[in-house]
């Protein structure tokens, strides 16, 4: 959980830059001190999904855009793998689909 606490806080911390917001400025606009705000931007506390939505509202972006850092590595494949995968016909996914076996099998052994 550390981990994807660290990334909204960077991403939180980055898009303050962008604002040109201080840390204080960013706290007051959402209602809470700076001393917290630096604790979240640090990834050192847990953060409510009502101070996320308070924070995303102050730098005036939709509280999902504080998350997409969150998303893992592997999300990402299984989702472009099936965007992939959606666009070919039924014998093209499985040719698809046994190329990756070969190639599974390969990286095995």
């Amino acid at each position: 959980m550390t981990e994807v606490l660290e990334n909204i806080g960077k991403h939180i911390r980055d898009l303050r830059g962008e604002k040109k917001l201080s840390q204080q400025a960013l706290a007051e606009l959402a209602g809470i001190s700076y001393k917290y705000l630096g604790e979240i931007e640090r990834g050192q506390v847990n953060l409510s999904v009502e101070i996320l939505i308070k924070i995303a509202e102050s730098l005036q972006v939709p509280p999902g855009e504080l998350l997409n850092d969150v998303i893992n590595d592997e999300t990402k494949i299984v989702s472009r793998i099936k965007s992939i995968f959606s666009e070919l016909s039924k014998k093209d996914s499985d040719a698809a689909l046994e190329i990756l076996n070969v190639f599974y099998k390969h990286m095995k052994s």
